[in-house]
Order: structure tokens, then C-alpha cells, then sequence
């Protein structure tokens, strides 16, 4: 198994490992410290089954539950299907971390490359362990003692925006509407210790306890960061590529350029367990 760094910070690259044949107890356990330490893994030539982009995911944690408005692979409840084609346009090309207004978020997903156009349709991703460490100390200390509010229904405001009311008018059930919660915007790591940024442009609506200009700027400061490519990776595309990432200390955006040209990814999702530890758990001490 060779390990190249993508960029100084976070995200490398993993070959000489055939991911179809399942992983011994010790390669899941050095895939899981990698990660914790770069934060996304990438892996080309991988044309995994379910069943095997199934056992894959279980082996960095328990599998989330079917995804309720997104379609999946007959027999495989808990492999997404995202797909973009001239009737499917996409749904979310705005930064964010995913499910941010659950209390416990989703902790690891592992999304497959299936159908991929000529051009288009890469995904970036964002550092947020970095744009913690390059904000000044005093805004750091500020932040350090606020809260949040993530809503489920703010991640319909990119559908309008691009004029899909139906659609976003069609996802906004009862159940969708009251799905928020209150999160700390640094956050540490349970598992590592990490501080880390916990604020996205798709489902944070302010922070508390500020004036909606106060929050709206601090939001800004934090949003100018991620835009900035020093903490940025981005993902080129290719069939049978898989990409595996911490989704709680990184953000990511797919890019809709590609459209109305096909393109398909199955995501798994994984919550966290004994190991990684629950979101709302106090972190452990970060290594020296």
C-alpha cells in the first residue's frame, strides 16, 4: 500500500490495494489513522460491487440508514445513487459538510465513480482544520465559545436559487422543516483531538447570541477561507474511482459544470461508532 500526499495539508492517494477483496483488520485500522490525520483518502481502479462498497464502509464503522430522498440500487438500501442527467439536474453546488443539522451527523462517506462525463463533474474539498489554524488567534478565541444553528431546510436555498422551486417544494416535508440543531463552530475532533471550523454555507443559518450583521460577517470571514485554494483539494474524475473522507472535519462541493451531461456516484455513508466517537462527545487529548 503506497501513500502520496495530494496537498500539504490533507487529502492523499492509496494504491497498490485491491479494496474488492475486502480489508484485513490491520489495513482497516492504518486506513482509518490515515485518515483521521489527512482527512481524504482517494483510490483509482476500484470496480467495487455493493456488496463490496458495502463491506468497505462497515469496515471504517456502522452503516447510515437509506437516505429518504434519494433513490438505491435494488437490494441496497444503503447505497445512494446520485445521479445528474438533462432531467436531473444538481441539487447542492454550494460548500458543505453533510447532514450538518443532524445532532449527530454522518461521519465517513465513501463515494464510487460510476458513470462520468468527458469533462465536468469534479469535487472539491475543503480543509476545515486548516481555516481553523488561519484565522487569527483573537477571532479564534471569540468564535471558540459559540454556537451555531444548522437547518435542514436551508439546504434547499441553492434549488431555488436556480429556479427549481417544484423540486425544493416537493423535498420540504414536515419532517425536513423541524430537522435542525445547534452545533459548537469550533469544534475538536472526538477521535483526534483536532480543532476544527463546523459552519457551511448550506446549512448554517447564524450564529447565537450575535446581531444578524455581527453573524453574517464572522459567517464571511470563515466562508472567504474556504474559497481559498491553499486549503483546498479537488478530485478529477475517473470510472471506478472511490473517495473515502471524514466528513466531519472537511467540507466538499461537486461542481454542476458537466450538466445536463450524465453522471453517476453511489455513495455509503457511515455513522460514528465506539471508535470514532459519537459527534456530541467531548473530544479526546489531540496527539503530541
Amino acid at each position: 500500500m503506497r501513500v502520496t500526499p495530494i496537498t500539504a495539508s490533507f487529502g492523499v492517494e492509496i494504491d497498490g490495494i485491491d479494496l474488492g477483496k475486502g480489508l484485513s483488520a490491520d489495513q482497516a485500522a492504518d486506513l482509518y489513522e490515515i485518515m483521521m490525520d489527512r482527512a481524504v483518502l482517494l483510490f483509482r481502479d476500484q470496480p467495487l460491487t455493493s456488496e463490496a462498497h458495502l463491506a468497505l464502509g462497515e469496515a471504517f464503522g456502522p452503516l447510515a440508514p437509506k437516505h429518504p430522498l434519494y433513490p438505491t440500487p435494488d437490494g441496497f438500501e444503503n447505497i445512494m445513487i446520485i445521479r445528474n442527467d438533462a432531467k436531473n439536474p444538481p441539487e447542492s453546488e454550494k460548500w458543505h459538510t453533510d447532514i450538518s443539522c443532524d445532532a449527530n451527523p454522518p461521519f465517513v462517506s465513501l463515494l464510487l465513480s460510476k458513470i462520468i462525463p468527458d469533462a465536468g463533474g469534479d469535487t472539491l474539498f475543503c480543509d476545515m482544520r486548516a481555516v481553523h489554524d488561519a484565522l487569527s488567534e483573537p477571532v479564534r478565541t471569540l468564535l471558540a465559545g459559540l454556537m451555531a444553528e444548522h437547518r435542514m431546510d436551508k439546504g434547499f436555498d441553492y434549488l431555488r436559487e436556480m429556479g427549481h422551486h417544484d423540486r425544493a417544494d416537493m423535498l420540504m416535508t414536515d419532517a425536513i422543516r423541524n430537522r435542525n440543531t445547534d452545533h459548537p463552530v469550533i469544534k475538536h475532533h472526538p477521535s483526534s483531538g483536532r480543532p476544527f471550523i463546523y459552519v457551511n454555507q448550506a446549512f448554517t443559518t447564524r450564529i447565537l447570541g450575535l446581531t444578524k450583521s455581527e453573524s453574517t460577517a464572522l459567517l464571511n470571514v470563515i466562508y472567504d477561507l474556504i474559497h481559498q485554494p491553499r486549503h483546498q483539494l479537488r478530485i478529477r474524475w475517473k470510472p471506478d474511482m472511490l473517495a473515502v473522507w471524514d466528513n466531519w472535519s472537511t467540507q466538499h462541493m461537486a461542481t454542476g459544470d458537466h450538466f445536463p451531461k450524465e453522471r453517476e456516484m453511489r455513495r455509503v455513508t457511515v455513522i460514528a461508532d465506539k471508535r470514532s466517537r459519537p459527534f456530541t462527545e467531548p473530544a479526546m487529548a489531540a496527539a503530541e
